[in-house]
């Protein structure tokens, strides 16, 4: 046998690293220039691919690449914002570019440890039942590399957040199902997405849950904001080139004005009697969408009523209809065959 056929069945070495220009991987973030950066060569069938309309934050997702570059992380990564601010599309992003295999749990509050850790299963073999073992999506990333996503982990029970001590140190971690214990693959990551910084008693967010400060001294945190208006421009003339540019303007125009009445002027909560709806970056991309689907003889309140409105509690109700009279007047009646004609 040839040696071309031998290597031809080697087994891929997902490990493998590779030098890259960091302007061919991340050419949002970088300049061309001679800035190098390490990634996995090869690409791993755990990979996810991220959102092709995603533009990321730029001072963010360096933050978090410097994080993910580092020799060693201390700290596991937490990233944490409002709801639609690009917390779980960030990581998404950066797993996708670098070649990462990611492992998502989605974190509630019922969760138990097994969940993470994983358990036995039964299957046939040979016309025969089996006991085999099964790890979870955590004990994989923790064994096998790559990003762990901890997707809204301020969600968590006080007894998953324990069992998670160790796991989010990167130490070796007992597998109390499987009576094992397993040490961090030097490519795990742990990324955790959160609206709060865990401390509970939310009234916007009135499912996450209080935790211990022992659990949060093991995370480097990441605020995650909502796109200026240049930014937010760009995503919607990525995403709906075919809407006019007045109307786009409109729309992030009114996406600003709940979130002044929402989170303050400046976005920090400084406001007295907060609206508690949110028109995140999420809602601007889907009413973009939904306008053009919706199609040219219906106006912009059925599709705004569809994403937006129908959600907004009775409290709200009043102010956030102001708030629409006040940036769209009459062309939140009118349809869009008749805006597309306003010059």
């Amino acid at each position: 046998m040839s040696a071309l056929a031998i290597n031809a069945t080697a087994p891929i070495d997902y490990t493998e690293m590779e030098q890259v220009s960091a302007h061919l991987v991340f050419p949002e973030l970088f300049e061309p220039s001679t800035v190098m950066l390490k990634r996995r060569k090869h690409r791993h069938p755990d990979c996810i691919a991220s959102n092709p309309m995603y533009i990321p934050e730029s001072e963010n997702a360096k933050l978090a690449l410097v994080w993910l570059m580092a020799p060693h992380q201390l700290l596991s990564l937490g990233l944490q914002g409002h709801t639609g601010t690009g917390k779980t599309e960030l990581a998404l992003y950066l797993a996708d570019k670098l070649n990462l295999p990611t492992y998502i749990v989605k974190v509630h509050a019922r969760m138990n440890p097994q969940d993470l850790e994983g358990s036995y299963v039964l299957d046939v073999e040979n016309n025969q039942t089996v006991t085999l073992k099964e790890y979870g999506p955590a004990a994989k990333a923790y064994i096998n590399g790559g990003i762990l996503l901890l997707d809204e982990f301020d969600k968590a029970s006080g007894e998953l957040t324990s069992a998670m001590h160790l796991l989010v140190e990167g130490k070796p971690w007992p597998l109390e199902m499987f009576k094992e214990t397993i040490t961090k693959h030097p490519q795990c990551f742990v990324i955790g997405t959160a609206n709060t910084y865990g401390t509970g008693h939310d009234e916007r967010y009135i499912t996450s849950n209080q935790m211990d400060q022992a659990f949060l001294s093991r995370f480097m945190w990441i605020e995650t904001v909502y796109p200026n208006v240049i930014q937010e421009s760009k995503i919607l003339e990525k995403f709906a080139p075919r809407l006019p540019l007045h109307l786009r303007n409109d729309i992030i125009k009114l996406a600003n004005a709940f979130r002044d009445a929402a989170l303050g002027v400046n976005r920090d909560g400084d406001i007295e009697d907060p609206i508690q709806c949110i028109f995140s970056t999420r809602v601007v991309v889907a009413w973009a969408y939904y306008i053009q689907a919706f199609g040219v003889f219906r106006t912009l309140r059925k599709s705004l009523d569809s994403v937006f409105l129908k959600s907004v509690s009775p409290e709200d109700a009043e102010i956030v209809n102001d708030i629409v009279s006040k940036v769209f007047g009459d062309d939140i009646d009118k349809t869009l065959k008749d805006l597309l004609a306003k010059k």
